[in-house]
C-alpha cells in the first residue's frame, strides 16, 4: 500500500470535505442571465450555465431555486450554504457576502425608445425625466440613492412595454439584460448612457466554507483561461 504523508492526507480531508458541501442556489427570472421557460422546473442563461460549469468542474453539490429577487437576495444574506445570482457586486453589498466571479459584465445603462429625442451627457441629465427600475435591484437602488425618483415594477420586462407605451422616458437596466428583453418584448430602444461598469457574480452567504470558495473561483479562471465563458456568452447572442 502507498503511504500518505500527514501534510497529503490533510489536503485531501480538506479537498474532500469542501466538495461535499452541499449548496443552495437562488435566482431570480431576469434573461439573459437566468430565466425559465418550464415555469421554473429548469433554470437556463449566462449566469445559471457559469455557475452549471463551475459545479461540473468542482463536483460540489448544488440545487437551483427560482423566486422573487428580494427573496432570493435575502436568503443568500441568512441561510447558511445559500448563494444567490446573478448578483452585482457593489461596494454596499461587499462586506454581506463571499464572491465567486465574476460571471458576466453587466455594466448599467439608460435605454430609450428607438425613436427618441433624448440625449444625456452625464448622469443627472436624466433627473428631469421618468426613469423605470425594478423593486430591489441594484440599478435602481443606486438611482434612488442618487436622488431619482424612479418608476418601480416587480420584474424588469414591464419596463419595456411601460417604455413602449410611454409611461416612462427611460429604462435603467443592466447593458446586455435590456437589449436581451427588449427583443423578447418586441421593443425597439437605444443606450443613450453607460453610467456605471459593473460585473455580475455568485454571493455566497458569509459563513459558506473557504475551500468551496476558492474551488469555486479557481473554476471560473479556468473557464476564462480556455474559452468556456465566451462560448456560453455566444449561446446567448
Amino acid at each position: 500500500m502507498r503511504r500518505v504523508s500527514i501534510p497529503t492526507l490533510a489536503l485531501l480531508m480538506l479537498g474532500g470535505s469542501a466538495c461535499a458541501t452541499s449548496l443552495t442556489l437562488t435566482t431570480e427570472d431576469a434573461p439573459p442571465f437566468n430565466f425559465s421557460t418550464d415555469g421554473g422546473k429548469t433554470v437556463t442563461g449566462i449566469a445559471t450555465d457559469m455557475v452549471n460549469e463551475v459545479l461540473k468542474r468542482t463536483g460540489i453539490q448544488a440545487t437551483t431555486k427560482l423566486y422573487p429577487w428580494e427573496r432570493a437576495y435575502k436568503m443568500g444574506q441568512d441561510e447558511k450554504d445559500t448563494c444567490v445570482f446573478a448578483t452585482t457586486r457593489t461596494e454596499a453589498r461587499e462586506a454581506l457576502f463571499k464572491w465567486v466571479g465574476p460571471l458576466s459584465p453587466n455594466d448599467w445603462v439608460l435605454f430609450a425608445k428607438a425613436d427618441s429625442k433624448i440625449s444625456l451627457a452625464k448622469l443627472d441629465d436624466a433627473k428631469p425625466y421618468k426613469i423605470g427600475g425594478y423593486q430591489g435591484d441594484a440599478v435602481e437602488l443606486f438611482l434612488k440613492e442618487k436622488g431619482f425618483k424612479m418608476e418601480e415594477t416587480i420584474v424588469d420586462p414591464q419596463n419595456a412595454k411601460k417604455l413602449e407605451a410611454g409611461r416612462i422616458d427611460l429604462w435603467a437596466t443592466g447593458s446586455q439584460a435590456g437589449p436581451f428583453v427588449a427583443a423578447k418584448e418586441g421593443v425597439k430602444i437605444k443606450a443613450v448612457l453607460n453610467f456605471k461598469q459593473t460585473q455580475l457574480y455568485l454571493a455566497c452567504n458569509k459563513e459558506t466554507d473557504d475551500g468551496v470558495i476558492g474551488k469555486m473561483n479557481a473554476a471560473i479562471k479556468a473557464m476564462e483561461q480556455d474559452g468556456t465563458r465566451e462560448k456560453i456568452f455566444k449561446k446567448y447572442q
